[in-house]
């Protein structure tokens, strides 16, 4: 130490040196850089964390309004037993990880923390593409597999996988129907059958149509090709339908209506396994095609197309409950055998009349309830065609995911037991409700000389003069009576007529009937000398008989609207009617003398 140099005070230390801007820049740098990678690092570990968790079927039950759908989920075997996520369904393969899809999950959950969700849930959907992947049912081993739907065995394969021999079939069947109704009709009038054949009406309605149609043109065509051609074109447009559906226009989805929710994993839960499917077969599907706008038993309604005919014998009768009765039981019981009844070719519809209800129609007003623009209505006639039926179909079942019952009224499909209000059997309904079950094409004639159309000899007249003031029925048929059988109808009273042109109108309304009178013996007896006439001439050609028969057949067709539709309805058109019929008379007799 002795050898040190004390230090001179005086003397200065060298200064530190200057930070620079670029060593500061870096340090800072350095440290947002270590920031960032932390903060991306912990926001990548969340997103993945908070994409678990939301993809987890609990975070789905973690909000009120969908806690009745998670729990029919739970009692469902696909989250009850295999444990499907949601997401695994209502995201297609591939969907899921898309900005699209987070962006809709997100605006989800921000309508519900905002309350801004409203009264329902979100509309979901299952696209096929999460039901065909190979974790599920891609093997498609479900196609030929026998299905029990209630008393139905059910085949996927006959409704989505089309017999290309059975569509040329009836391809060929339509065609040569086609060319037998065209040589029987005529082209242009074909081409009118045709257009009434392919609107989307009931059938009945249908029918009833084509047959008055060839009626007017005195043309004879048995109703079975009629109602045959009508069924061949809808049949077509079906399976053209069927080629659009996907699976859940058939697998529907929602939580139970009618019963209290399950507590999770309750001691019920997998009693109620079987009530409460989360995705199970809704039948409205299956009864709004085979039903909507098709007669009974017949085409895609009839019964032993789906059905198979119960093999037990039926209790039909069996005695009052009183003790004498039950002593003789066994020896009273009646019972029926269904094979037995369809040998002896009994229609279904003789018990059964009641197993379908309503058809499925679709209003412009159900249309109005998405569409409000009067461009969407372009293509709107009433009724629809078969083709403009088709092109909806397409556009919204695959399209805009639609169900049956979004546009379509429902059907009921089941047999009506109990009582009506009134104390009588509630399967009697059916028939009692609708007329035409037992008086098809009823009153015809009347509206026919109302309108002023059906005659043969004058095919068009002018109108009942009352159309102008649109009086209908209820106008002039203002008295009740009881009938024979036992029920009430209104008959036509003069005092209709007094109410609005006065009494005097009394005198013209005598003078009608007694025109028709006159001008109706008249024609009888033209009518009834021309047929004994032509029954007398067995010795005539062929030929001659032929040509006074036509002339007979068609006068007494318009003998036969006049007497039944009663000529008052329409007196101007009856009146010129029966002088045809008058006048084809007494052609035919002049053709008959001719030629003795």
């Amino acid at each position: 130490m002795a050898d040190e140099k004390p230090s001179d005070p005086n003397q200065a230390t060298p200064p530190p040196p200057k930070a620079t801007w670029g060593r500061f820049a870096v340090r800072w740098l350095k440290r947002i850089a270590i920031t960032a990678a932390v903060l991306i690092v912990v926001s990548v570990v969340a997103l993945v964390i908070a994409d678990h968790k939301t993809s987890q079927p609990e975070f789905c039950g973690s909000c009120h309004i969908m806690k009745p759908y998670y729990e029919s989920w739970h009692a469902d075997v696909h989250g009850g037993k295999l444990g499907v996520a949601c997401v695994e369904c209502h995201y297609a393969p591939g969907e899921r990880e898309t900005f699209m899809a987070k962006m809709r999950g997100l605006s989800q959950v921000t309508s519900y923390v905002s309350g801004r969700y409203g009264a329902g849930r979100p509309r979901a959907h299952v696209d096929n593409r999460s039901c065909l992947t190979s974790k599920c049912h891609g093997d498609m081993a479900f196609m030929d597999r026998e299905l029990p739907l209630g008393t139905v065995k059910f085949v996927h394969a006959k409704h989505l996988q089309f017999d290309k021999k059975k569509e040329e079939v009836k391809a060929k069947e339509l065609g040569d129907l086609t060319q037998a109704l065209t040589k029987l009709v005529g082209s242009e009038r074909f081409g009118k059958l045709q257009e009434a054949a392919v609107e989307a009406v009931p059938a009945k309605q249908q029918l009833d149509r084509l047959t008055k149609m060839t009626v007017d043109w005195n043309v004879k065509v048995e109703a079975s090709k009629l109602e045959r051609f009508s069924q061949l074109h809808h049949w077509q447009v079906r399976v053209a339908q069927l080629t659009d559906l996907q699976c859940s226009t058939c697998h529907s989805y929602g939580a139970p209506e009618k019963k209290p929710f399950l507590e999770l994993g309750g001691p019920r839960a997998k009693e109620k396994a079987h009530a409460d499917h989360h995705f199970s077969v809704k039948t409205t599907a299956c009864f709004t095609c085979h039903f909507n706008n098709e007669g009974f038993n017949t085409g895609t309604t009839t019964c032993l197309l789906c059905h198979t005919l119960p093999t037990k014998e039926i209790l039909v009768h069996s005695p009052e409950k009183d003790p004498k009765a039950k002593a003789e039981f066994p020896k009273q019981m009646v019972r029926m055998d269904h094979h037995t009844i369809l040998q002896r070719k009994v229609d279904c519809i003789a018990c059964h009349a009641d197993v379908a209800s309503e058809n499925a129609p679709v209003t412009r007003r159900d249309c109005e309830r998405c569409h409000d623009r009067p461009d969407y209505f372009q293509k709107w006639t009433k009724p629809l065609t078969l083709e403009v039926v088709k092109q909806y179909h397409a556009i919204h079942v695959p399209e805009q995911r639609a169900k049956c019952l979004d546009c379509h009224s429902e059907i009921h499909h089941q047999l009506v037991r109990g009582l009506t209000p009134q104390g009588h059997p509630q399967f009697l309904s059916a028939g009692m409700a609708n007329c035409s079950h037992c008086h098809p094409n009823h009153h015809a004639e009347q509206l026919q000389l109302l309108s002023g159309a059906g005659g043969v000899g004058v095919p068009k007249g002018d109108p009942n003069l009352m159309f102008g003031s649109r009086t209908n029925c209820f106008g002039c048929h203002i008295k009740q009576v009881t009938t024979e059988h036992g029920g009430v109808t209104m008959r036509g009273a003069i005092n209709g007529c007094v109410a609005c042109h006065g009494d005097t109108h009394n005198k013209t309304f005598d003078q009608w009937k007694r025109g028709l009178k006159v001008v109706l013996e008249d024609a009888e007896e033209a009518f009834d000398g021309a047929k004994k006439m032509l029954d007398k001439a067995k010795d005539l050609d062929a030929e001659t008989q032929k040509k006074a028969a036509e002339l007979l057949n068609a006068a007494k067709a318009d003998l036969r609207l006049v007497k039944t539709g009663n000529g008052v309805h329409n007196v101007m058109y009856s009146i010129a009617l029966l002088d045809s019929v008058t006048a084809r008379c007494q052609q035919a007799m002049a053709i008959l003398a001719k030629k003795k």
